[in-house]
């Protein structure tokens, strides 16, 4: 640790000293930390903390940046100081820190996210490995080239919400929707969105891919899932208010749940079991209207997977379906088995997925 003899000329130098002497110091200091930087303790390292904050203070760019490229790659480095060059306006001082550092956890890197330039950001997106609160800012507030370096980037992990809205992103962005077709993390039912709006030389590249040819392989409970749902208006011939308003009071008394489900579909009230669904699963009306009459059960299977439904009551649900296509007893099998292979997890995405485009088409339409 220092001598008595260089805490003195510190104090001076802090206290005292002229600009050029400070710098000087600053570097002293500095060197002595990094030759050690392993050996010390956390109290010391706290000293020499405090020491290298109140000597950079209000120094020029070029100082504060030798500063920032020196400490960025040390494990121990400082912490005070560390967020301090972080959080600098100036790019240049920031950047190496930003890029570099293992002292920034995901708190402070998402907040400098939230509140400093697209450079910032850029730099953020490029570090070794990225987290989900911090990439689903970067996603949401950072400009084309932010959303394509972290999309590159095989160390960034990404939300639900984080990789809807890098779907959504890529739509018209032929450089990004390869970028994040090509993820080998990238959810199947998101790979299959990307498929169905990409041009048509992006998907040729992407299928031709080797990680793409798996991803397309998708199991039979989401087998064209996605392509099959449009969005759009009930065409109203069913009235289901009363019942519907009945449903929600009786699932706001907590009387609401699989036995009663399963009671609607075995005893063939249809419009129960659609009311039933929907408000269990939060998904509007209308939609769970369409996925009922729609050719195939697999949608069906999206929905009681994300409410925990068993298999009997699914299979009760199914039968309530006009005509009931696919309720033979094969058919039947088949059908049980796929619903063996879907998870709660990716239902639930899937299912976040349709609420999403449902907004959005909600939107457009107003």
């Amino acid at each position: 640790m220092p001598s008595a003899s260089i805490i003195e000329e510190l104090e001076d130098a802090i206290s005292r000293g002229t600009s050029g002497r400070r710098v000087e110091t600053l570097r002293r200091v500095t060197d002595l930390f990094l030759r050690d930087a392993e050996r010390f303790t956390e109290s010391q390292i706290e000293l020499f903390d405090d020491v290298i904050v109140r000597l950079s203070s209000a120094m020029e760019k070029a100082v504060r940046q030798e500063l920032a490229e020196r400490l960025a790659p040390v494990m121990s480095a400082p912490k005070t100081i560390i967020r301090s060059l972080a959080q600098d306006d100036e790019i240049d001082v920031a950047r190496p820190i930003l890029l570099l550092s293992a002292q920034l956890d995901d708190a402070t890197l998402a907040a400098i996210a939230r509140t400093k330039s697209q450079e910032h950001m850029l730099a953020i997106a490029g570090r070794k490995s990225v987290g989900e609160t911090v990439t689903d800012v970067l996603v949401e507030r950072g400009d084309s080239r932010v959303a394509m370096s972290v999309a590159a980037n095989e160390g960034a992990r990404f939300s639900t919400k984080g990789y809807d809205a890098l779907v959504e992103r890529s739509k018209g962005d032929d450089l990004l929707a390869e970028c994040v077709g090509l993820r080998k993390d990238i959810p199947p039912y998101l790979f299959r969105v990307i498929l169905s709006t990409a041009k048509e030389n992006v998907r040729k590249r992407l299928v031709a891919s080797t990680s793409a040819r798996e991803k397309v392989q998708l199991s039979t409970a989401l087998g064209g899932v996605v392509d099959r749902i449009a969005i759009g208006t009930s065409d109203g011939a069913r009235d289901y208010t009363a019942i519907y308003r009945a449903i929600v009071v009786q699932h706001g008394r907590g009387a609401l749940g699989e036995n009663e489900l399963r009671a609607f579909a075995e005893t063939g009230k249809f419009d129960e079991t659609v009311c039933s669904l929907s408000v269990l699963c939060g998904v509007p009306l209308e939609m769970v209207e369409r996925l009922f009459v729609g050719d195939r059960p697999d949608p069906i299977l999206i929905l009681a997977r994300a409410a925990g439904l068993t298999w009997p009551t699914l299979s009760a649900i199914l039968r309530t379906r006009p005509g009931s296509a696919g309720t033979s007893a094969a058919g039947m099998e088949e059908t049980r088995e796929s619903y063996s292979k879907l998870t709660t997890n990716t239902a639930l995405r899937v299912l976040r997925f349709w609420q999403i485009r449902e907004s959005s088409a909600a939107a457009a339409a107003g």
